[in-house]
């Protein structure tokens, strides 16, 4: 049985760019999500402050 799996370093330059944008877009959405349904069920977030 042939492995199909490929490493992303093993694939052209574009196409790592492109699969890496998708990647971070798609997390940003989550995260986005994430703090939404937070602030509907414990109201604003604040964020700390003397980070």
């Amino acid at each position: 049985m042939k492995n199909n799996k490929k490493n992303l370093f093993d694939l052209p330059e574009k196409e790592q760019e492109r699969i890496m944008r998708s990647a971070i877009s798609k997390a940003n959405k989550d995260q986005l999500d994430l703090v939404k349904r937070y602030d509907r069920k414990f109201g604003k977030a604040e964020a700390a402050s003397g980070c």
